[in-house]
């Protein structure tokens, strides 16, 4: 179901509103997440959520809770308003949104994870800090050399708040490094200690540990198709947004 189908349900779904209301919600900044909500629902409407995921959901849910038997749980559910059958319509639409990003965007999924390999791979790496260049240059020669363990010397000599962990970083993805430090790391042979480096006021010495490569497995085929319908609902929602506005709009004109 396109936008157009899907607007008229949903300003239909609003019809029930005052301006007053939506122009309340608007302000408050909860009138996209509101028909982003909805059109989830609908775009939804005609999938089914598998029993078997559904009911692992409501343990997940119960657990997280700590809602041990019927009772509790009648009693959350009072508490907020809502019925166990609105529970279960919560529950399932992340499941159907995951059906619905395979339906839609399986085929897309490679391209964009070879897109963003780079972000994705995961690495660990040691790594110092410190302000004078003689000691960077000392302290890499005794770490090449051997002669010291690079946690303890982090932790005594780095000037930044990698000292707190003996220097050591990740897994974490190398793209989140300075850009100088990611373009060595990314080529660097794990267990060598890289030459001290001149980055902003630092000298930094650093030291690939582990690279952790992304593949494209089935977890991750579905992480990718997520992420694309993540962007297509974000884009959705804010057409229908400017549309049921500028839709207000002209009524209170007329």
């Amino acid at each position: 179901m396109d936008m157009k189908d899907c607007l008229p349900i949903i300003q239909e779904q609003l019809s029930s509103l005052d301006k007053s209301t939506i122009d309340l919600l608007r302000r408050g900044d909860q009138l996209s997440p509101l028909i982003r909500r909805l059109f989830m629902e609908v775009t939804t409407q005609e999938l089914t959520a598998s029993p078997e995921l559904l009911q692992q959901a409501v343990r997940t849910h119960c657990q997280k809770e700590k809602l041990n038997n019927e009772e509790a749980l009648e009693s959350w559910l009072n508490e907020r308003c809502i019925s166990q059958d609105e529970l279960l319509l919560q529950l399932s639409l992340p499941i159907k949104l995951n059906k619905l990003a395979m339906d839609t965007f399986s085929g897309k999924a490679e391209a964009r994870f070879l897109q963003r390999k780079e972000e994705l791979d995961q690495a660990t790496y040691s790594l110092l800090r410190v302000k004078d260049s003689g000691l960077a240059h000392e302290l890499y020669l005794q770490l090449e050399a051997g002669e010291a363990n690079f946690q303890h010397v982090a932790s005594q000599f780095s000037e930044g708040p990698e000292q707190r962990s003996g220097g050591q970083v990740g897994p974490a993805p190398l793209a989140r490094a300075h850009p100088k430090l990611h373009q060595r790391l990314r080529t660097a042979t794990p267990g060598i200690v890289l030459e001290p480096l001149a980055i902003e006021t630092w000298w930094v010495v650093a030291r690939l540990d582990e690279r952790m490569e992304a593949s494209f497995d089935d977890s991750m085929h579905q992480r990718m198709a997520s992420e694309l319908l993540e962007q297509w609902l974000q884009t959705e929602t804010n057409h229908l947004l400017k549309a049921v506005c500028t839709s207000r709009n002209s009524q209170g004109q007329t």
